[in-house]
Parts: structure tokens; sequence; C-alpha cells
């Protein structure tokens, strides 16, 4: 790890190094001050000084020694305090779930609430996942205080204010979500991307780390794509790169709600797989995992219908490995599901057109954090505030302004 750039001075070289510790604290767990040590390239007295800075923080706590390897005395192990904790809400076409989530990414309460039919209103997405954010604040563990609240969409938004430029899944167009949320809260609320978000997940905590290039596509009714290069988000000039999703990829298929005709996710979306398996649309997870057992079983119906959607599949994760040359693929979502009903019509479809990177170049594996991804980077995006600067934690959990009614 290199914490800061040549030439910073010794208050900003100091920060820089505070940072760096809490990170690493947060991402791995606990972490002997040797280990920190090690990573920092720095002595033990700075470390030693680092982490008694952030327990004064009350962010880290310091836990018996443990052995530090083969020789030497036993180095503290340096834990996060998960009282300090992130509203995670990752809101779907379907569903919205929330979660309250401690420093140290430890899940400490959860809600979940299916949407019901016409319930895409911004304003009463609003009012009712308020309500879900202050139960999972109630049922928090005692003393917890809240620095943030991080909300995963399924659409494009823009960066710097949040506003959800397009979400056609939920028929949004050019909405406030922040703004109104932040002000129904009266809370620091952050929105991302889903798929960015999940991407970020997925890098820090499950099936992309370690690697600086990478794609994280996530299939529900909507595509999503979130993109890693060179270790690093790609948001584009305005936020919205990434939308996948609306790729055409059939100048002759069905009509997709972005207005345009034979996007991939009308193609390999999980409403074409239920309705070529004669389900009815919008079962969401249960009912892919219904269909892909039963053309495992045999059915005729559904056997055809993971075929047609893994090739399909299988076409735009070809466009993605010319574009984007990612050293891996994680599959969240139906897409996930689907890539482990049939990963050898999928393998066979990549390969056929494969230009400058072949297949055997790149991994496709399923997300390690399953149908979590994008509300773990949610979490994620909202822990941003206070890992980039942990003296600001004290401001960061202020009481809010205004309480839900």
């Amino acid at each position: 790890m290199a914490p800061t750039p040549a030439g910073s001075g010794p208050e900003e070289l100091r920060r820089a190094n505070l940072r760096a510790v809490l990170r690493a604290v947060h991402t791995s767990g606990p972490t002997s001050r040797a280990d920190l040590t090690r990573l920092l390239g720095v002595n033990r007295s700075t470390v030693g000084a680092l982490t008694t800075e952030l327990v004064g923080l009350g962010l880290v706590a310091e836990t018996d020694p443990v052995a530090a390897g083969r020789s030497g005395r036993p180095s503290p192990l340096v834990v996060p305090c998960p009282e300090n904790a992130v509203v995670a809400i990752d809101l779907g076409v379907d569903r919205a779930e929330v979660a309250l989530v401690g420093l140290g990414g430890e899940i400490l309460a959860r809600r979940h609430r299916p949407h019901e039919r016409g319930e895409h209103d911004v304003e009463r997405v609003v009012s009712t996942v308020a309500r879900m954010v202050e139960e999972v604040l109630a049922a928090g563990p005692p003393g917890a205080r809240c620095l943030g609240v991080g909300v995963s969409v399924p659409g494009a938004v823009r960066a710097g204010d949040g506003l959800v430029q397009f979400a056609p899944n939920l028929g949004w167009t050019r909405e406030p979500f922040t703004d109104l949320f932040t002000a129904r809260l009266g809370r620091r609320v952050v929105t991302g991307n889903d798929a960015n978000l999940g991407m970020l997940a997925e890098h820090r905590r499950g099936a992309a780390r370690g690697h600086r290039d990478a794609a994280y596509l996530s299939g529900s009714v909507g595509i999503g794509g979130g993109f890693l290069v060179a270790g690093r988000l790609l948001a584009g000039a305005h936020g919205y790169a990434g939308e996948v999703g609306h790729l055409q990829v059939d100048s002759t298929g069905p009509d997709c709600r972005c207005g345009a005709t034979g996007c991939w996710e009308t193609l390999a979306g999980e409403n074409r797989l239920l309705t070529l398996a004669g389900r009815p649309p919008g079962g969401g997870p249960a009912a892919v995992a219904e269909v892909t057992a039963a053309a495992s079983a045999g059915e005729p119906a559904a056997a055809e219908a993971v075929a047609s959607v893994a090739a399909w599949c299988g076409r735009g994760l070809r466009a993605i490995i010319n574009v984007f040359n990612p050293e891996v693929i994680v599959l969240g979502g139906s897409l996930a599901q689907v890539w482990r009903a049939a990963a050898e019509v999928i393998d066979e479809t990549v390969r056929h057109a494969a230009l400058l990177s072949p297949r055997e170049d790149v991994l496709i594996r399923p997300a390690a954090l399953g149908q979590d991804s994008s509300l773990v980077g949610a979490a994620e995006l909202a822990f941003e505030a206070v890992l980039e600067d942990p003296q600001g934690v004290g401001e960061l959990a202020q009481e809010p302004r205004t309480r839900v009614g």
C-alpha cells in the first residue's frame, strides 16, 4: 500500500496513514499491529499512534495480543467497532432491502418488503423506505451511531447530487430521489447505481477481490453493469457509464421500456426467462430458481427457456469482453442463476466470436455475495465519508435534523 503521493507534507501523510489503517481494518477485519506495520511500510510506533487515535475516535478497539509470527513479542489486534453503522438500502424493481451495517461489514439488523403493483411512485417509495430505515435503526444494538445512508437504485444516477436521471424499470425520469430522501430522513444520504455498487462490493469483499480490471453484471427485470478499470470504478462524465442492459443485441428483438428495440435485457433478463418457460413475469429470484430446477429435471419448456436466455447472455458477455477486456466477470442476480444452470451454453457463445481476448483469458464466476452485492455496495458507499476522513466521525454521527413522521 502506498498511502500518499510523493511530496506530501507530514500532516497529510499522517492523515493518509490514518485512512489506510481504518480501511484495512474495515475491509479485512481484525488485523494485528504487526500486519498494519507491514502493510503501511511504517514503524511500529507510528502504527501505535494511529491506532490510539482511532480508538479515541471510537472507530476501532484493541484486543488481547496474538502471536506475531515466528518470533517477537505478541501484537495487539485492531478490530472495527460495529456500533459505527450505516443504513444500506437496495431498492429493486420488485422489493426493497434495508439493513443496518456495522463498520467491518457485519449486518446488524435487516428488513425486507416486496413492492405492490403500482408502488413505484417516488414519493411513496420515499415514505415506505423511510419507515423501514427507522425500523432497522430501532433494532440495532444499544449505543449504535448512524453515520449515513447509502442507497442502490436500478438506474442512471447523476454524480454529485444523486438525481436519478433514468430508471425505466421503476418508471423514473429525472427524479430528485436523493434530495427527497435526505429531507425525509434528515440524515446524510448518498445514492449510486446498483451495478456500480455491486462491483464495488464484489471488489472489496467478493469475487473480484484482488483484480484491477473487472465487470459486474447483474440481472433482474433489467441488466446492469459496473466496471472496474485499473482499480477504479468507471463512472463516465456524469456518472452514467455502464448501462449495458440497453445495448442493442437484436435489431428485430422485443421492444424495451427504454423505447429502443432488442436491448440485451429484453432477451436475457429474468422476465424473458419466465415468459419463455410459460411462467408469469415478475416472480423474482425464487421464480428463476424454479425454472432452472425444472430445466434440470427435464421439463422441455423450461430447458428451452434456459438455453435461449443463456445464449443471449453469452452474446452480451462477448461484447463486454471485446469492449472492456476484463480479467474477471462477476455475474449477479438471475444471470448468476442462468450461469449455474447453463454455463456450457454461455461459454460456447462467448468462444464463438472472441476477438483479442480468448475465453480462457477471462474468469467468469457468480457473485460471492449472492443477492446482497448491491446492498453491501450501498453500505460501502455510505461508509466512504468516514473512511476518507476518520476525524470527521463526530459530525457524521450527529442526530437527524428531522424525524420521520
